[in-house]
């Protein structure tokens, strides 16, 4: 990222000190107290499965833009700075696939250093369960080239598909809705949110 040299906050030149076991970049000035502590991202992606028959087929979108132009993976993206988690990832399955669903639980996280290519330098991953609720696969053919639901052996005949992707619907099929951490009501819903345990239904 481009070096900071003045202060977010207020503005004043920004210098270096020692702060939590490590030398910081911060601002100085009296009253003030901002202190950088890095470059940071959540992201979030769902997986979205459906019955087909006697078979199980999951959402796949393809990237259109790099980077991995071409690759195939759930839908995701980042969450916006003022959007809780739950909202931002069934935002991006509709966005991207022009599927509604709703959360039931997170299935895993990933958490990275060094970020994606042009991403901030450090990123935290959740990958959702969410329930199928309508819509048929769409895209707008410029951030998403295609679309669609794929049972885990059409992937296999599927050039590109992400690694990660088939491991969190791996993830999901192998355990029961719910079973994942889960939100739990408490305060604001739509101002933060805490996750726990679920037992899970017996689906």
């Amino acid at each position: 990222m481009t070096r900071m040299n003045y202060c977010p906050q207020c503005a004043s030149p920004l210098a270096r000190r020692f702060d939590g076991g490590r030398e910081r970049i911060a601002c100085l000035a009296e009253g003030c107290g901002f202190i950088y502590f890095g470059d940071f991202s959540i992201g979030c992606a769902g997986v979205v499965v459906r019955p087909r028959g006697n078979e199980i087929e999951a959402l796949l979108v393809q990237r259109g833009q790099n980077p991995f132009a071409g690759t195939w993976q759930i839908p995701g993206g980042y969450a916006e700075h003022d959007e809780v988690l739950s909202l931002a990832v069934e935002r991006e399955v509709q966005e991207e696939a022009g599927i509604v669903a709703t959360v039931s639980d997170v299935v895993a996280f990933r958490h990275a250093l060094a970020g994606s290519s042009g991403g901030p330098s450090t990123n935290v991953y959740f990958i959702f369960r969410l329930n199928y609720v309508s819509g048929e696969p769409q895209h707008d053919g410029d951030e998403i080239a295609a679309a669609g639901f794929y049972t885990l052996d059409e992937m296999e005949d599927i050039e590109g598909v992400q690694g990660l992707s088939k491991w969190g619907i791996r993830q999901v099929l192998g355990s029961k809705s719910g079973s994942g951490l889960s939100v739990t009501s408490m305060g604001d819903p739509n101002t933060w949110q805490i996750y726990g345990l679920g037992e899970g239904d017996s689906r």
